[in-house]
């Protein structure tokens, strides 16, 4: 193993450590529940009562929308977006329960078959079906659960995938040139000469290379830290001819909030 490498393995155990995960799998009647609430809320949109819609937010979602919706024509808009936009299916990912237990998160992917007539600016044509990320986030208040916020994210199809996962020695690589970079793991491989992180950077996935799940466990760290949709920052080199292959030098988890 080259010198590279091994101190590689160093900076990631003096980083990485054992940080401690505020985040827990979401209990599947808990999340049913607010998938419900989420649901509730589509309804009420898609009837036009607005009101009953943003009783089930959160009280500061709710109170940001009152004041954007405070005329007549902004209301009728909102409306009209929302309506076009209200997903079709929706399929879980990953469900957290997050911090103090106040606190869900929600990852899907939302798909939408849009229809003749769709009054949505730059909408597709009829019968398409549009698939995104979708995070909805969830708070618990003194009324209860609440629907709090959504945040859509990339057609999961559209994604520039490795296009050559395969492991090269450090050889392969600038190692007179460090890149920045972070974002959640998509997958996690473990070899028995290295390990393989695809790191998720917008649109586009990397393939970062790292020690063996053995010589991480021998240097004192515990690759079950290395989990899907774990976000990870890293210092690495990159390599000469492929921009979606990376060396890794330093690697830091960052905890869940």
């Amino acid at each position: 193993m080259g010198h590279r490498r091994i101190a590689a393995c160093i900076t990631l155990l003096l980083l990485l450590g054992n940080p401690a995960w505020a985040g827990t799998a979401l209990d599947p009647t808990l999340q049913q529940q607010l998938l419900e609430i989420f649901d509730r809320y589509n309804q009420a949109i898609a009837a036009g009562k607005v009101e009953e819609a943003l009783k089930l937010r959160s009280a500061d979602s709710a109170e940001l929308m009152r004041k954007d919706l405070a005329g007549e024509k902004q209301r009728k808009e909102f409306l009209a977006f929302a309506k076009e936009t209200v997903p079709d299916k929706l399929e879980v990912l990953r469900a957290r329960l997050l911090a103090d237990g106040t606190k869900a998160s929600i990852l899907t992917i939302a798909s939408k078959t849009f229809k003749a007539g769709s009054k949505l600016p730059g909408a597709p044509p009829p019968g398409t079906v549009v698939r995104s990320e979708l995070t909805l986030d969830f708070v618990k208040e003194a009324k209860g659960w609440a629907y709090d916020n959504q945040t859509f994210g990339m057609d999961p199809d559209k994604i520039k995938h490795c296009p050559d996962e395969k492991f090269e020695p450090v050889e392969a690589y600038d190692q007179d040139h460090d890149v920045s970079l972070g974002g959640p793991l998509a997958r996690i491989v473990f070899k028995e000469d290295h390990t393989l992180l695809v790191l998720r950077v917008v649109d586009e996935e990397n393939c970062a290379f790292l020690p063996s799940r053995d010589t991480l466990e021998k240097g004192g760290f515990d690759p079950n830290l290395l989990e899907q949709y774990a976000i990870v920052e890293i210092e690495a080199f990159p390599h000469k001819s492929d921009k979606q292959k990376l060396w890794v030098d330093d690697l830091r988890v960052v905890p869940e909030e």
